[in-house]
């Protein structure tokens, strides 16, 4: 590898990075505005120039257009390079309506943090500043501030790169430059909400987010989004048990560093119909008493029917943990050794970037628990003869009807005050995926773990929790479920490409769990369509 110097610090860096690239590896950050490595570099900001010793003599040059090469040899904080920076900063600052006061960006602009490093922080233009239109709205999910833009061109470059629809463009010359979406279009397509992610300053704010928080309030959390089982690695923003946005997290080997606009606004599922509390026949009651009912009838259905009177139910929106816990429970009091988990009505649109058709997040982790996913299967076993059917997070309408034909008994475990929870004769809430640790395996066989954002506000427990709670009556000697690795102490004994994990060394980018043949077949296949 190139061996350069920057900072006269002396390391190597790999071939083909920047100077951006390179430097951030040892720690030093480069400014810049226009730049994005998920983008084609425009070089046009000037933000990040530094002073690059060549056979002449010191130059300035900009980081993000300058290759890494043996021998280089950089300096990025020079007096010279100061007030270069200083200079970009007084340009940039010349015609923007300092409105930081009603900026959503406030707090996380890139503005306001360099003007703290390079502000010079007096203003020395006589004249008056260019007005531009302000509240455009530019599409469904994005409003457009054109005062507030620094032309850095990201969002043009995104829709003309990444998702390739060509809505916004450059238009006119000089001061009067201005960022506008192509006559007859509007900024629609389905990963819109991206360019207000790496818009560096106020100008593309979210309708969605506009207004509603001021983000120095907010609490970042890793997770994983459940909107399709791609699995996108994203950062929940909440403030105390109230989430407010999901925003993409970078990963190579997912979605790198975009979210498609499906996903990003399904946080909305967090607070909306939620089952906040136990139900008998559809009626409100305790925690307490709709466990010991729902155990009352599994005892009974497997003292006067035997096991063939229980049908269990698994789900590809339940975590891993609770679907193991199931299957496995049932396995310890002998009960059926099969489990179904057919997604009935959980698909849509897939296309070439992010989104797949199958709109749930753990269909793989069913298949790797060995759990029947065909709904001709359960329709053929849900019979005369079942007395029971314990359903974990699986409301389809299908799957009402289905239940609907036969005189079972329904224990219902969801997070979702659906139809099925109202109607079953026993409904437990349980936890989404912002209220507790767990891990779910994307189309790719990828393993990926969210962590607690906060704590639900309700009677909501774990999944895996209250299933073992109902089934805790049956069992001789009840071992204790009171953190997600006490399940990840059974999981990985049981099933061979969980061996030698445990649930808090996965890390934040997830591990993959294919065969190392077929993970070598997908990296080239992959390879070849870049």
């Amino acid at each position: 590898m190139p061996l350069i110097k920057i900072d006269d610090i002396e390391f190597e860096a790999p071939a083909g990075q920047n100077l951006i690239q390179a430097a951030a590896s040892v720690g030093i950050e480069i400014p810049h505005y226009c730049y994005h490595p998920g983008l084609s570099v425009s070089g046009n900001c000037r933000m990040c120039l530094v002073e690059v010793k060549g056979p002449r003599g010191t130059m300035a040059q900009i980081a993000c257009n300058t290759p890494v090469a043996d021998g280089l040899e950089v300096q990025t904080q020079t007096p010279t390079v100061k007030k270069m920076r200083q200079g970009v900063m007084e340009f940039l600052l010349l015609n923007h309506p300092i409105d930081c006061p009603i900026c959503d960006q406030a707090g996380e602009c890139g503005l306001q943090d360099y003007y703290m490093q390079y502000g010079l922080y007096s203003n020395r233009s006589t004249v008056p500043k260019v007005e531009k239109a302000k509240v455009v709205d530019v599409g469904p999910l994005v409003v457009l501030d054109q005062e507030r833009c620094i032309l850095c061109s990201r969002c043009v470059r995104f829709c003309g790169e990444v998702t390739k629809t060509h809505e916004l463009v450059l238009s006119q010359r000089g001061e009067k430059t201005r960022i506008e979406t192509f006559p007859g279009k509007e900024l629609n397509n389905p990963y819109s909400g991206n360019v207000v992610d790496i818009c560096p300053v106020g100008a593309l704010t979210s309708k969605d987010f506009r207004f509603k928080k001021r983000v120095w309030f907010l609490k970042s959390t890793n997770s994983v989004c459940m909107g399709c089982s791609r699995g996108c690695n994203i950062s929940i923003d909440h403030e105390k048990t109230r989430t407010y946005r999901y925003r993409p997290r970078f990963n190579a080997d997912v979605n790198q560093w975009w979210l498609c606009d499906e996903g990003r606004l399904s946080y909305k599922q967090l607070h909306h119909n939620r089952l906040d509390s136990a139900l008998l026949k559809g009626q409100p009651t305790s925690l307490e008493e709709a466990v010991k009912t729902a155990s009352k009838l599994l005892q009974d259905a497997f003292q006067q029917h035997g096991r063939e009177a229980i049908v269990a139910i698994g789900s590809s929106t339940a975590s891993l943990e609770d679907n193991f816990m199931l299957k496995h429970l049932l396995l310890q009091v002998n009960g059926p050794e099969t489990v179904y988990g057919p997604n009935y009505d959980r698909w849509g649109e897939a296309d070439n970037l992010l989104r797949l058709a199958d709109k749930t997040p753990n269909t793989a982790g069913l298949k790797l628990l060995e759990i029947d996913t065909s709904a001709d299967a359960l329709e053929q076993n849900l019979n005369s003869q079942v007395k029971l059917v314990i359903s974990l997070d699986n409301d389809a309408e299908a799957l009402r009807k289905l239940l609907s034909s036969t005189q079972a008994k329904v224990v219902f475990l969801g997070s979702q005050a659906s139809p099925l929870a109202l109607g079953a004769d026993v409904a437990l809430p349980i936890t989404m995926h912002a209220e507790h640790y767990a891990s779910y395996v994307n189309a790719e066989q990828r393993l990926q773990k969210v962590s607690q954002a906060y704590f639900p506000t309700s009677e909501a427990r774990p999944g895996w929790k209250l299933i073992s709670e109902v089934f805790k009556p049956l069992l001789s000697a009840p071992p204790l479920y009171a953190d997600v690795e006490d399940v990840w102490s059974i999981l990985r004994s049981k099933y061979a490409p969980l061996a030698n994990l445990t649930y808090y060394e996965i890390p934040d980018e997830g591990v993959s769990l294919a065969p190392k043949e077929e993970a070598e077949k997908e990296a080239v296949i992959a390879a070849h369509e870049s």
